[in-house]
């Protein structure tokens, strides 16, 4: 996309004078990375196409907030097009239950009462 990143002390720093739409592929599933990088492609310049992304109901919520928020957009797939954004009234995903809690709570309800 274009930014130039720097890793100093333990931060990462990114930094461009405009970003570019590309295709991104991802080495391994990541929902901060996918709605990162999401919310990037919203601010570049021409396409991007995301592969192999996070799926969770979070990110397709987000990428519904930005294709609300855009004059042209297309987000099937979360593949998003933007020229132009706009304010969009938006209510977030009602408060659920967190899958990776409720997993912990099923395989804690699996093991023997002595271990």
């Amino acid at each position: 996309m274009g930014a130039t990143i720097t890793q100093e002390h333990g931060y990462l720093e990114a930094r461009v004078e405009q970003l570019h739409g590309a295709h991104l592929l991802f080495d391994k599933i990541t929902v901060t990375g996918t709605e990162d990088l999401l919310m990037a492609a919203v601010l570049a310049e021409g396409e991007t196409l995301m592969e192999n992304c996070a799926r969770e109901p979070e990110v397709a919520d987000l990428a519904a907030l930005l294709t609300a928020m855009a004059q042209k957009s297309k987000a099937p797939a979360l593949q998003l097009f933007c020229t132009r954004r706009q304010p969009a009234a938006w209510r977030a995903l009602p408060h659920q239950p967190d899958r990776i809690e409720a997993g912990t709570f099923l395989v804690a309800a699996l093991l023997p009462a002595e271990i």
